[in-house]
């Protein structure tokens, strides 16, 4: 609104007044006036009371805003009140205008890696929370493939993964075929024959029998192991544990595995055996059950079964031989008609039949019973080496040597001779080729001891046991001849069996042992005598 001839209205507002052209103007004291505009005119006046935001006054040549004003002079404009804070500006988006951060005086003094990027308090609990892969952070260690490898130790077998899992009690187990593993379980790659286990870097710390000073890992014997790394990088270097054992262990120089072998595995990684994953009270028990039925029967038991899968050509044999001898008891078949009598085939070579068939029919089933413990006992795991078809040909073949060998030696030759006794004696021949430090626990007759005996003493000691008898013994109900010929087949033929299975192991893993390679079957270590295994306290 424009007011002419230097009149304002009283208490009217002075909004958006602008002033006219005039000589000069006169502010009243203590009247802000902010936002105004003066003009060319001679004078400006703003009446008492009045609010000077946005007004604009047009006076004529002279004009006086009420009265008591000042005259003449312009009285110089009062001080700008402080604006008030504004309480909202925290809770409002921040302007798109970057700030000027104040500067950091501390930052020319500090290295660039710890410079805080900001002023905010630490965290006391960062490093106490798990860790953040962040951008500059390296790159997580990628877990190892899954190994293809042919044991370096016997060549007989691929490396079988095993997965261990620790209980509540810190104890560990290993999962049975239908458990899959998580997080946290341990995977071990062990070969059922030998027993050998190959441990990457740190697991042999994770398990926690034994501890072994890494110091004592750079002690080298000074060859090589002649046995190839299981990761496919070359051979192994043996080296030496003093004080825990005189035999070295072999380690891969790039990958820092290690490679132990059955008896070593015992002594130094006990939790990944079964025997080592038992209560010991539970196997206290078991000794005592065991060591009662050996009392009575005096009966070996095997301590460790390297067998894996169900042995059908072994217990298809049982169900054979115990056919035929029900078949007998019942008077369906003469068992008599198919038993081997030296004299009477020397005669008539028409019955040259019963070298074999004399092998199907026992007199009693005490005879059964024991062939057919010792049969599976042994049998399983020869099986499990030759396979189905090259361990038939091992049964019957050393049945029938054992009869031909019984048939031209022996002088009992009236003596009708029934019993697979030759042919399980062929299979236990095999057995000490390939399981010659199997431990077998025997009770001791007349003091009733318990000893863990190797293989290798207890079928030494019952060939010897047989030779003796068929030298110097007149008993003739016994076919010692048989037991001695099934027993030099089975021990003859394992050796060439052996390298056939080598080769064809080796053609189904990506790494293959030593032998597979240089075709010839690697040196056989003796066991390792344990000294002090430093076992780690829980």
């Amino acid at each position: 609104m424009a007011i002419a001839a230097g009149e304002l209205d009283p208490g009217a507002p002075a909004s958006n007044m602008s002033p006219g052209t005039g000589s000069g103007g006169q502010v009243r004291p203590g009247v802000p006036a902010n936002n105004m505009s003066l003009g060319a005119g001679p004078k400006e006046h703003v009446l008492s009371g009045a609010s000077s935001f946005g007004v604009t006054l047009r006076t004529g040549t002279k004009g006086q805003a009420g009265k008591g004003g000042p005259t003449g002079q312009a009285a110089p404009p009062p001080a700008r009140p402080a604006r008030p804070p504004d309480l909202l500006a925290p809770h409002l988006p921040q302007e798109t205008a970057p700030k000027t951060p104040p500067p950091d005086l501390l930052a020319p003094h500090l290295p660039p890696t710890t410079r805080p990027p900001s002023l905010r308090p630490p965290d006391l609990l960062a490093p106490h929370l798990p860790r953040q892969p962040g951008p500059d952070a390296p790159p997580a260690a990628a877990p190892l493939p899954p190994l293809s490898a042919q044991c370096p130790a016997c060549s007989l077998h691929a490396l079988v993964a095993v997965h261990l899992r620790r209980g509540p009690s810190g104890r560990w187990r290993q999962l049975g075929a239908r458990e899959q593993p998580v997080s946290g379980d341990m995977t071990l790659d062990t070969c059922p024959i030998c027993f050998g286990v190959w441990l990457d870097q740190g697991e042999l710390d994770q398990l926690g029998d034994a501890d072994v000073d890494p110091a004592f890992l750079k002690t080298m014997v000074g060859r090589s192991a002649g046995r190839m790394c299981p990761r496919g990088h070359g051979f192994m270097n043996e080296h030496l544990l003093p004080g825990m054992l005189r035999t070295p262990v072999d380690r891969c120089p790039r990958c820092r595995g290690l490679w132990l072998d059955g008896d070593e595995r015992h002594a130094l990684a006990r939790s990944s055996t079964p025997s080592g994953q038992e209560d010991p009270k539970v196997q206290l028990a078991k000794r005592g059950v065991l060591w009662a039925a050996q009392v009575l029967t005096q009966l070996p038991i095997e301590v460790d079964n390297p067998r894996r899968g169900i042995p059908w050509v072994v217990l298809g044999l049982g169900v054979l031989l115990l056919g035929c001898y029900v078949a007998s008891v019942l008077g369906l078949v003469y068992a008599r008609e198919y038993a081997l009598v030296a004299g009477e085939v020397l005669a008539a070579p028409r019955g040259g039949y019963t070298v074999l068939t004399h092998g199907l029919f026992h007199a009693d089933w005490f005879h059964l019973l024991f062939n057919l413990y010792f049969l599976y006992v042994f049998g399983r795991n020869v099986e499990h080496v030759f396979g189905r078809r090259r361990f038939l040909l091992l049964y019957f073949g050393a049945g029938l040597f054992g009869g031909l060998l019984q048939l031209l030696l022996t002088s009992a030759t009236a003596t009708p001779v029934i019993g697979a006794s030759g042919a399980i004696a062929g299979v236990c021949g095999a057995y000490l080729v390939i399981f010659p430090r199997a431990r077998l626990l025997q009770t001791l007759p007349l003091v009733y001891v318990q000893l863990k005996i190797p293989a290798w003493i207890y079928l030494g000691a019952w060939v010897g046991f047989q030779a003796a008898m068929a030298i110097f013994s007149e008993a003739q109900q016994f076919a010692w001849f048989s037991h001695l010929g099934g027993f030099a087949l089975g021990a003859a033929l394992a050796p060439p069996v052996l390298r056939s299975v080598c080769r064809e192991v080796g053609e189904t893993v990506r790494v293959k042992s030593a032998a597979a390679i240089f075709g010839k079957v690697p040196r056989r270590r003796g066991p390792p005598i344990v000294v002090q295994p430093v076992r780690r306290s829980s």
